[in-house]
């Protein structure tokens, strides 16, 4: 429509002042007004038309999209998983984009306290007997998000999610990428075969540059991140040990038979704490976790491939779950501030160089 009006007013102004004045002619006036008002309609009608159908459909973190409640699993009366599906198909396929290189997540607004709160999206998709399937590469599902949420006492978005019904439309906007791992251009991808075909095994894969490994330590839904890396498309190429915190592995639901297929396979060394077993617990056993966790190697940069090294060498330790869990493993995060490294981690040589607390 400016483009319209502009060049309306540049022929309005384009003639001399020495120019001998004609008389009107209105019926041409006439002409040019209804073509205007044409126009302008037009643009109107095709600007809703617009609005409607792909302003502000596709997620961003400039602005809410909506997405509605399209599956609810309970778990326990803690733990849920729900499946959110936009209203409008996205044409971005953030599991492609992303890959295991971003560790991501979206904020879910809550209008009647107006907060955001952030969850970290899965390549999931819930079944109504209650499994779960995961996303194939190229699949995204139209935009479709799992997310593994409990319901804290203190959490008001959280229960807030879990009390509303199946169609419910919820309002996102992201993604935020968390924590970057360094990706080379063109490195090659991970098989993932065995996550759909249980009589495969993952096969051991060559690639253009040694990964790297890592720790991933984890409370309650804290392994969240875990699973995005590993089940996303192009997932993590290194090995991972992975110490995970929970008062009972059932809260896991359906989850834990994917940590469980994703060990067997060789993607993750899992150690899984229960608290609700005194001697399972993870505090109860600091003293032989200590005994289980590397000091940090050093980074030095894209290496050529050679082989699969059998030998755990971790350059970077992730943490996430709640306050007392962080504090414990690497030393309190304070606010946005990552803040010194100490606990167990500090304990075997870890520092600010190579540990980051996840949110």
């Amino acid at each position: 429509m400016k483009i319209v009006l502009g060049n309306v007013g540049k022929r309005l102004f384009s003639s001399s002042v020495n120019s001998i004045p004609k008389q009107p002619n209105h019926g041409s006036l006439l002409k040019k007004v209804a073509a205007l008002v044409g126009c302008a309609t037009i643009t109107g009608l095709s600007w809703r038309y617009y609005e409607q159908n792909y302003y502000q459909t596709e997620l961003s973190r400039e602005y809410f999209t909506k997405y509605r409640i399209s599956r609810k699993q309970t778990i326990d009366q803690d733990h849920y998983l729900i499946q959110l599906q936009p209203l409008k198909p996205q044409r971005t396929n953030l599991w492609s984009t992303m890959g295991s290189s971003k560790l991501w997540s979206v904020e879910v607004k809550q209008p009647e306290i107006m907060v955001v709160r952030s969850y970290t999206p899965l390549p999931l998709m819930l079944n109504e007997n209650g499994s779960v399937d995961v996303l194939k590469d190229g699949e995204n599902a139209n935009g479709a998000l799992t997310f593994y949420i409990k319901k804290y006492k203190q959490g008001e978005v959280a229960r807030w999610i879990n009390s509303l019904p199946i169609g419910h439309v919820l309002e996102l906007r992201g993604p935020y990428i968390e924590y970057e791992i360094p990706e080379i251009p063109g490195e090659v991808k991970r098989d993932r075969s065995f996550l759909w075909d249980d009589e495969l095994e993952a096969a051991s894969q060559k690639f253009q540059y040694q990964p790297i490994d890592l720790l991933f330590l984890s409370g309650g839904t804290g392994i969240v991140p875990l699973l995005q890396m590993t089940l996303t498309e192009s997932p993590f190429r290194g090995k991972i040990a992975a110490f995970h915190s929970c008062k009972s592995k059932t809260e896991l639901g359906p989850l834990e038979g994917i940590l469980n297929k994703l060990s067997s396979n060789g993607r993750i060394k899992l150690h899984l704490y229960e608290s609700q077993d005194a001697s399972k617990s993870f505090r109860n056993n600091l003293n032989s976790i200590k005994k289980l966790i590397p000091a940090p190697y050093p980074y030095n940069g894209p290496q050529p491939f050679k082989s699969i090294d059998p030998q755990l060498k971790p350059v970077l330790a992730l943490v996430c779950g709640p306050e007392g869990f962080i504090s414990t493993v690497s030393g309190a995060k304070l606010d946005s501030m990552q803040g010194p490294v100490s606990g167990i981690l500090g304990s075997r040589g870890w520092n600010n160089s190579n540990v980051y607390k996840l949110s």
